[in-house]
């Protein structure tokens, strides 16, 4: 009967401490492999998010944001005209623009990955990657 056990089956005590010292070793093994995207991402857990700033598809500046501090402008001088960026600690946004819409001011501060602000009429793109 299949659901027998003979004596031939049974394990003796010093194997089965070999297949527990073995299942410690695995399990030290992922227990220390989970700590591997530490050495990526740093000990605060999140990765470096950078604010792509581009005009007609042309990266203008790279800023990156998990890491800035303080408060800080530019303009961004376009042929179609003028937006001023601001950088307040870990988010970015468009403060001034002289659009008729000014869609990218209403769109606010952004701060994580794969937030956008774009101003459709001057061209300018601002990513989070």
């Amino acid at each position: 009967h299949p659901c027998t056990l003979s004596t031939a089956d049974a394990v003796p005590l010093s194997q089965r401490e070999r297949l527990s010292l073995r299942d410690a070793i695995l399990l030290s093994i992922l227990l220390l492999s989970s700590f591997i995207p530490l050495i990526f991402f740093g000990w605060n857990g999140s990765p470096i998010v950078t604010a792509v700033v581009s005009v007609n598809g042309e990266t203008i500046h790279e800023i990156p944001l998990t890491t800035h501090k303080g408060c800080e402008s530019f303009i961004v001088e376009t042929p179609n005209g003028m937006n001023e960026v601001t950088i307040d600690n870990h988010s970015i946004a468009v403060t001034d623009a002289d659009c008729h819409d000014k869609i990218c001011m209403k769109s606010g501060a952004i701060e994580r990955r794969g937030d956008v602000i774009a101003c459709l009429p001057h061209k300018l793109l601002i990513e989070l990657r």
